[in-house]
């Protein structure tokens, strides 16, 4: 079996080609802002690099109708909204399976990876925005609108002050993270290695501002402990591949409970298995699963 996998992202999409459960063919290409068509025309582009193929699994972002093929809300590609997947798979006469981005990181997890025994609990990617797969009772929770999970529009601050700033999609955000400290160095760098590299190197600008974004995710993370009280927080997203993330989280994290007020339950983070590989590899486990049932 030969399924070219598509992890779209904010600012890459991520792909590869499945055969009989290997990753093979990895790459990625700039995410097009510019409307459907020329995203439909840059997976075009890539399908001729990976044929034969014999379907497509769709890691995306946004508010997801698996069973219906139906993208409701594209997240940050809203060229996607009210988009009926159906329709991709006349233009490219190919099968297609469709599911949420973070839901995808969960389904690998759950299925091969950090989480697999887990019962309660939360994978979190990380990267433009923050994506949230929720697990309940072994299984993937979607909620009764299919937006549970959707950690990136939970305002932590007043909206009518910070606006779109005060979501953790923008507090949590790798890349404002990594904006933030280019600025205050006077840097026009947004590579982010170069900043986390700064950070290990003991840079204290780079180290503050670092150590003020992990609290500030961990506040977040306690409000949702109080909610889901999941067992795990599994981390992913591109950033989880560096140690310093998940050790900046894990810090904040005790930071704030050994300073609260009374002994409190919270989950053990630890960084999803598969990184920044989840989402694909979710998007192929759910793509057997649908593909098999239809």
């Amino acid at each position: 079996m030969r399924i070219a996998v598509f992890d779209v992202g904010g600012t890459f999409i991520k792909y590869s080609l499945m055969i009989d459960d290997v990753m093979t063919l990895q790459d990625k290409v700039k995410t097009p802002y510019e409307d459907q068509e020329t995203f439909l025309k840059t997976i075009e582009t890539v399908l001729e690099t990976l044929k034969p193929v014999e379907g497509i699994a769709f890691s995306l972002p946004g508010v997801i109708d698996v069973d219906r093929k139906y993208i409701f809300a594209g997240g940050s590609l809203a060229y996607n909204n009210q988009t009926d997947v159906k329709a991709w798979e006349e233009r490219f006469h190919l099968p297609i399976e469709i599911e949420n981005d973070a839901r995808c990181a969960a389904i690998a997890e759950l299925e091969a990876g950090n989480m697999q025994g887990i019962k309660q609990g939360l994978v979190l990617t990380f990267g433009t925005g923050v994506g949230g797969g929720i697990i309940i009772d072994g299984d993937i929770y979607k909620g009764s609108h299919l937006i549970a999970g959707e950690v990136s529009v939970i305002f932590s601050k007043s909206p009518k002050v910070y606006h779109s700033k005060g979501l953790f999609g923008a507090i949590g955000s790798v890349y404002n993270l990594v904006e933030k400290i280019a600025k205050a160095k006077n840097s026009e760098t947004r590579d982010g290695k170069e900043v986390f590299e700064w950070i290990h190197q003991g840079d204290e600008v780079s180290q503050k501002i670092f150590a003020e974004y992990c609290y500030e995710v961990i506040c977040e993370l306690h409000n949702i402990q109080c909610l889901l009280d999941p067992q795990r927080i599994c981390i992913g997203g591109g950033a989880s591949e560096n140690p310093l993330f998940i050790e900046g989280l894990q810090k904040a994290s005790d930071a704030f409970y050994n300073d609260f007020p009374i002994k409190f339950p919270h989950a053990q983070i630890v960084k999803c298995q598969y990184c920044n590989d989840a989402n694909m590899l979710g998007a192929y486990y759910h793509y057997k699963k649908y593909n098999d049932e239809r």
